[in-house]
């Protein structure tokens, strides 16, 4: 059949109306993201309160010197340092997860345990994932030091060259998106063909990058939406909790030093991120391979 864009964009909500306990598994799943998360912000929390209170001294004016910038910076990677923990972690999981969606749109028969599995496939979507990252960060690494370039010569010699600078500025989001839509098939081509091919997916969106492009931009405006709602509910389970509504940059050093696994409140808001969490992989995800399905069978 061919592809219908604007209705692959729905794939995810109908494979959560078609198979309900997708959602609880792949919560289930997410939980362990994080409450992994949990664990390290508890384990670090006296680092955390140490950045944000160096953050908080710059107030409004921000950092101003070198010297400032570079202590700004130490302090907000004290902040943050506690995901690294967690990154590999997220990897492996973030693979586990998407293979699962493909496989719920592309083989639907095979719904145990949610469409989740732990085997090949799983370790073939985490190496084209891998391979794809790298490819990506080095083709954008290329046309970012072509930019830096451009803004040298502007700055020192040719003014006028700054015309040119934003060309190039918009010469990368331009790479990046279209690079992102000749990959957008990796995965589902991965778990449907059972093995990794790298630029398949460059000959599969051949004549659909338009439509790809508008259902992915159809099923990232429905994720927004997901995570705006979902956000409105979260934010009471945060207060609740002691954290600020905006994350830990809104929350008193003294709250973060007194953060605690025995906290009710902690523990909901982990639970209710695994579900939005989960909820906007299957929005985001399902609707590349239903359009691997429709291109497939056309």
């Amino acid at each position: 059949m061919p592809l219908a864009a604007t209705d692959a964009a729905f794939e995810g909500f109908r494979l959560v109306r078609r198979e309900p306990k997708v959602l609880l598994a792949w919560t289930l799943v997410y939980l362990v993201i994080t409450l992994g998360q949990l664990v390290a912000m508890v384990l670090n929390r006296s680092e955390i309160a140490e950045g944000l209170r160096t953050i908080e001294g710059f107030g409004s004016r921000g950092p101003q010197t070198q010297q400032e910038f570079a202590l700004w910076f130490d302090a907000y990677g004290q902040m943050t340092s506690y995901s690294f923990w967690v990154l590999p972690l997220s990897i492996v999981v973030g693979s586990v997860l998407s293979a699962g969606v493909a496989r719920g749109v592309l083989f639907p028969e095979q719904n145990r345990f949610g469409f989740l599995r732990l085997g090949m496939d799983e370790v073939r979507v985490l190496a084209i994932t891998v391979i794809i990252a790298l490819l990506t960060g080095l083709a954008l690494g290329a046309a970012t030091v072509v930019v830096s370039i451009l803004v040298a010569i502007a700055i020192t010699v040719a003014p006028l060259m700054w015309l040119g600078v934003f060309v190039g500025v918009l010469g990368c989001i331009a790479l990046f998106i279209w690079l992102g839509v000749k990959w957008s098939l990796a995965v589902p081509i991965t778990v449907s063909e059972k093995k990794i091919q790298v630029f398949a997916s460059f000959r599969a969106t051949k004549g659909h990058f338009w439509p790809l492009l508008g259902m992915a931009i159809i099923a990232f405006a429905l994720a927004m939406v997901i995570w705006f709602l979902s956000s409105v509910l979260v934010m009471p389970l945060s207060l609740m909790s002691g954290l600020s509504p905006m994350g830990l940059g809104g929350t008193s050093p003294a709250v973060i030093e007194q953060m605690s696994l025995a906290n009710p409140g902690l523990l909901l808001v982990a639970l209710a991120q695994a579900i939005v969490y989960a909820l906007f992989v299957g929005v985001m995800y399902a609707p590349f391979s239903a359009a691997w399905r429709d291109i497939k069978g056309a």
